[in-house]
Parts: C-alpha cells; structure tokens; sequence
C-alpha cells in the first residue's frame, strides 16, 4: 500500500512539474529576476551612492515583484540583449524601456504599456531644423532598440551608427563619429543631465515617431502575463503608478514632463 502512494505521488509530483509554468516557479523560488537598463536615465542607472540600479523601471518592477509576494532581483542587461536573455532563461522579466512591437508580440508577451515614449534627436544647438536635414547624417543609436526601425522608415538616405547603448552613442556624437544621437526623449533627456556644458540639445520640434513601453515575458505565460496586468492596473487605481511617474517625470525631476496616458486594459 505504502508503495502505491509513494508511487501516486510522485506521479502527482511529475504531473505538476510537467505543467508547472514561470509565475509557479518564480513563486516556488520566492524571487523574480527582472531585466533592466542601467544606461537609460530615467528609466534605469547606475546609483553610485547605493550602488545598484534605480529608476522608473526599477521603481516598477519592486511593484511587481510586491504583488507577487516576491523579491527583486535586478540584472542590468544591454538593450541589444533583452529578449534574448528572457528567452534564455537568465531572467523572468524583461522591465528596460522595452517598446512593444508587432514584431516582439511575435516572440513574447506583452504587459499593458505603463510608458509612452515619443523617439527624437539630440544633437549640437541650430545643427538641424527640420526632418529631411537628418536624411544626409550620420545618426547614432542604441543597438537592439526599435530606433533603428524609426530610422529606417523615416530616413533611408541618413547613415545609422548603433552603439551598445545611449552612453556610448554620446561618446561617439561628442568624439565627431556622428552627428546625432537618436532614442526616446526622456532618455536622450536623462542623459544630458549628466552633460551640462555638451552644448548639445534634444529637438522637440523634430519627433521621429510614438511607442508604448511595457514589460516582457515568455511566449506562453499568459498567467504570469495576467498577474503583472491586474498589478499594473492596481497602481492605476491607487495612485502608485502615479506617484512614480511624479517621482522620475514630475515637476521637480530632472526630466520633467506631462503625463498624458492612463494604464488602463
């Protein structure tokens, strides 16, 4: 008899296992690994006063992890490497200014987007007026982002310039190895906080095109999917999604800007 229990439960055991999917895991494991941009202020960078990440995606992914009843683990990832990380298991989410695409719904889930991003320029003061100026340049960008597609609906003529991320597009812009760096402008904002005397300005007159940020997971975990949706629209509700917004984009930041969306299913 003992025997047959023994048996019917690790049946039980192999069942479970077999169905188990990531939100299961990441609740077993008691933590969740989330991707994100140490390089993409004000969505995530290096604190050097604490050490670690921090950031708007940050503040969002300690919402998710607290509605999972999890920890946060945070593994700062280039943007070229973020789907390819979740794929591979190295993280659970991906939470890194990630725009959601038809292309990528292909490839993964998609959380509701928590982040609209308008793509612009940065470039030296009076340098271009208008669109079809940048058509002759050379423009840098931050490899694996959906810039390069902005790009190249936009600007077949213009010659792109990836880069392994923001930080490095400016390295390249400000050595003379192009004449503009594109990317969303809270993050091309963000990052010349840190250039006060570069001389360089964002063009808010000259958009390249509008996309929503949301988080990513693997194909197929729609529980998990649910799960992050229902927090998302949670904070909504509270006003905690507000209050992070306030935090990082609020009059008082270093990026101010309006909030015109609603996280909403």
């Amino acid at each position: 008899m003992k025997s047959r229990i023994a048996i019917f439960a690790a049946a039980c055991l192999t069942a479970f296992s077999a169905v188990a999917d990531d939100l299961d895991k990441i609740q077993s494991k008691g933590e969740i690994s989330i991707g994100v941009r140490s390089e993409a202020p004000p969505f995530g960078f290096y604190d050097k006063a604490s050490g670690t990440v921090t950031g708007y995606d940050v503040a969002f992914g300690q919402l998710i992890a607290k509605k999972l009843g999890v920890k946060p683990v945070f593994k700062p990832i280039a943007p070229a490497d973020r789907i390819t990380a979740l794929q591979d298991g190295k993280i659970d989410i991906v939470i890194a200014a990630l725009a959601k695409t038809p292309e990528r719904e292909k490839v993964l889930e998609f959380s509701l987007g928590y982040f609209v991003a308008v793509q612009k320029f940065a470039a030296k003061s009076g340098r271009f007026n208008n669109l079809a100026q940048f058509n002759s340049a050379k423009i840098c960008y931050a490899n694996g982002t959906t810039t390069d597609h902005w790009l190249a609906d936009n600007l077949p003529k213009a010659t792109p310039v990836p880069a392994a991320g923001i930080s490095q597009a400016f390295t390249t812009l400000q050595a003379g190895g192009c004449d503009a760096v594109a990317g969303p402008a809270t993050i091309l904002k963000g990052s010349l906080v840190k250039m006060p005397n570069s001389g360089l300005v964002v063009l808010d007159d000259i958009p390249l095109g509008v996309e929503i940020f949301a988080m990513g997971m693997r194909k197929g975990e729609k529980r998990l999917q649910k799960t992050v949706n229902d927090a998302l629209i949670e904070s909504e509700k509270t006003g905690d999604a507000i209050q992070i917004y306030e935090k990082y984009f609020g009059q008082d930041s270093a990026v101010p800007q309006l909030r015109l969306f609603k996280i909403q299913g």
